[in-house]
């Protein structure tokens, strides 16, 4: 299934605020409805809005999703600005109800925080911290980071392999590698284009807790629908093509006789 985990529909408006509202504004809705008006043209079945510092973007997004039955699952979540001496490092929290206080946790503390309050947790583009990435990707292994952000469109690639190994694995234990476009929504300009994702197995995202199994199952029909319809429309394109593959050899052969209009030997 395909997801984006990581995406800003209210851009850097709460950024390491500690008064983010418990209710989004007028102005809010506004932004998180247009998002998701066009995060539902991209084909992807499943995104997650991660607002900076800002629960209550996501669920409100889910909300609205599913009243609007806009064809997209919306799972809720923040990216949490933590601290390392004095590095802002973020984590991806899904499916918390309340905000964690911003830049004051380590990374493997709001890791540790996020699972107290029944949440799931991934180490955001880990790439971007620099001398200081090894140290807080082991630690945050060790406080059992759900998963690890791999491709982000605006900070790059990381490769786990040295930790993880071939299996994605530590100490016997699934660690998810996912993708994020890192979408931060300006209106109708983007400062990433919005299509990137990763294919996550259903089982894992039923497993944390991210969408419910009848949610699976709608994403599913609605992504066989989209690759009927991709296939009756490849279908009808090779139709036209062989037509206008048999008019043209029909024009050839009458050329060929100098019977055929436009030939040189019927002018």
């Amino acid at each position: 299934m395909s997801v984006d985990f990581h995406t800003h529909p209210l851009a850097d408006r709460y950024y390491c605020s500690f008064t983010s509202p418990r209710v989004p504004t007028l102005r809010d809705a506004e932004d998180i409805a247009e998002f998701l008006a066009a995060a539902s043209s991209r084909g992807i079945d499943v995104i997650a809005v991660t607002d900076h510092d800002c629960v209550a973007s996501g669920w409100f997004a889910k909300r609205v999703a599913r009243e609007a039955g806009l064809p997209i699952l919306v799972v809720p979540g923040v990216e949490v600005t933590t601290n390392f001496r004095g590095w802002r490092v973020h984590v991806l929290a899904y499916n918390l109800k309340e905000d964690l206080p911003p830049n004051t946790l380590a990374p493997w503390e709001a890791v540790e925080e996020v699972h107290v309050r029944g949440g799931v947790a991934v180490l955001a583009h880990p790439a971007r911290n620099g001398e200081y990435g090894p140290e807080i990707f082991f630690r945050c292994l060790n406080a059992g980071v759900d998963g690890v952000e791999v491709r982000n469109r605006m900070n790059g690639n990381f490769d786990p392999a040295y930790w993880l190994g071939e299996k994605s694995e530590w100490n016997g234990r699934l660690v998810m590698q996912t993708a994020g476009s890192d979408w931060h929504w300006y209106g109708s300009r983007l400062i990433a284009p919005g299509d990137f994702s990763v294919g996550v197995p259903v089982d894992w995202l039923i497993g944390k807790g991210l969408i419910t199994p009848e949610e699976a199952g709608t994403a599913l029909s609605r992504r066989a629908a989209r690759e009927r319809e991709k296939r009756g429309n490849r279908g009808k394109a090779a139709g036209r093509r062989k037509e206008r593959d048999i008019h043209k050899d029909g024009l050839d052969f009458l050329c060929q006789k100098g019977v055929g209009l436009g030939c040189p030997s019927a002018i």
